[in-house]
C-alpha cells in the first residue's frame, strides 16, 4: 500500500500548494487542520481531513494514526502572545503523538541563516529551535529543509518588499538593506519538499542562483514594476515604527509585518546549495522569480 502523506499547514500559501504538487506522487494524503470548514481540497484530488490542533495534544492521535509521512509546515507568525513559545509548545505535542503513532519520516521547512552566537531575528531563532525539537525526538527519520527568502505571491516578506516598493514614493532604508539574501522561487521550494520524501534523512540548505543584498532586490523589483526607485538611507531600524507604517502600506497586520521586518536583517545565505545535489533542482534566477510573482501582487490593489 502506498504511503499515508500528512500535511500540516494545509491551509497556508506553502502546504496548500503542496498538496497540488503531490497529485501525481504515488501516496494518499491527508490534512491536519483546526477548523476543516477553512480547507477547500484542490478539485479532483482525494483528501482525508483531520480536525485537530498541534496546541492540544490530545486531539493529535487520530490525525496520525497509520501515517508514514508528516510535512511539519506551521510556524506561528503575526497573531498575539508569545509566537516562540506557541511554535515550542506545537513542535513538543508533535514530537510526542508521532513517536506514539510510529510516524517514520518528519519534512520540515525551516530557514537558512541562523546565527548561533545570537545575531538571528527572534523569528528566525524560533524556526531554528523548532528544527531542533523536532530532531531531537519523534519519528526515526527527519528531513529538514531550510530556504532562503521564498519569491512567491504569497510569501509575507516578498510579498511586503513589492507592495513597499510600489507604493510608496519614497522608501526609508535602515541597515537591513545590506542584509544578503538568495531568494529561492516557490515552485522550487515546492519541488524539493516532494523530493523530500525520498532522500537521505539530514538537514539540507536550499537557495535561489543569486545572491542580492534587499536592497538589489528592491531595485529590480522598481525595475520590473516600471517604477523609479526613491530611497532614503537611515541609520538604525525600529521595526515597531516601521511595521506600523509598512502595516498600512502592505495592508497587512502590524505584528505580522513588524515580524517580517525584524527578519529583513538576517543574512540568508548559504555556503551549499543542496537544491541541485540533493533535490534534483535547478534554482531559478531571482528576476525570473520576481517576474512570475509580481503581477500576481502588484494588480491586487
Amino acid at each position: 500500500m502506498s504511503d499515508l502523506v500528512l500535511v500540516t499547514g494545509a491551509t497556508g500559501y506553502i502546504g496548500s500548494q503542496l498538496l497540488e504538487r503531490l497529485r501525481d506522487s504515488d501516496v494518499r494524503l491527508r490534512v491536519l487542520v483546526r477548523d476543516a470548514s477553512k480547507f477547500e481540497a484542490p478539485e479532483g484530488l482525494q483528501v482525508d481531513v483531520v480536525e485537530a490542533d498541534l496546541a492540544d495534544a490530545a486531539t493529535l492521535a487520530p490525525a496520525l494514526q497509520d501515517v508514514d509521512v508528516v510535512y511539519y509546515l506551521v510556524h506561528s507568525m503575526g497573531g498575539k502572545g508569545d509566537l516562540a513559545e506557541q511554535d515550542r509548545t506545537a513542535a513538543t505535542n508533535y514530537v510526542g503523538a508521532a513517536t506514539a503513532a510510529g510516524v517514520r519520516r518528519t519534512i520540515y521547512m525551516g530557514a537558512v541563516g541562523y546565527d548561533p552566537d545570537g545575531g538571528s531575528s527572534e523569528h528566525l531563532k524560533s524556526r531554528h529551535e523548532v528544527e531542533e525539537i523536532l530532531c531531537d525526538g519523534g519519528t526515526p527519520e527527519v528531513v529538514v529543509v531550510r530556504a532562503s527568502m521564498v519569491v512567491g505571491a504569497g510569501s509575507g516578506s516578498f510579498k511586503t518588499l513589492v507592495q513597499m516598493v510600489d507604493r510608496l514614493p519614497v522608501l526609508a532604508t535602515a541597515p537591513w538593506r545590506s542584509a544578503r539574501s538568495q531568494p529561492i522561487a516557490i515552485a522550487d521550494v515546492l519541488s524539493c519538499l516532494v523530493a523530500a520524501r525520498t532522500v537521505d534523512p539530514g538537514r539540507y540548505e536550499i537557495a535561489g542562483a543569486d545572491e542580492l543584498t534587499v536592497e538589489e532586490l528592491m531595485r529590480e523589483i522598481a525595475r520590473q514594476l516600471d517604477k523609479p526607485y526613491h530611497a532614503l538611507s537611515v541609520p538604525i531600524s525600529v521595526p515597531k515604527v516601521e511595521g506600523a507604517i509598512a502595516s498600512v502600506v502592505a495592508d497587512e497586520d502590524r505584528e505580522l509585518i513588524t515580524s517580517l521586518l525584524e527578519g529583513l536583517g538576517d543574512d540568508l545565505v548559504v555556503d551549499d546549495n543542496d537544491a541541485g545535489p540533493v533535490f534534483g533542482v535547478t534554482p531559478t534566477s531571482f528576476p525570473e522569480a520576481a517576474a512570475d510573482a509580481i503581477p500576481q501582487i502588484a494588480d491586487k490593489h
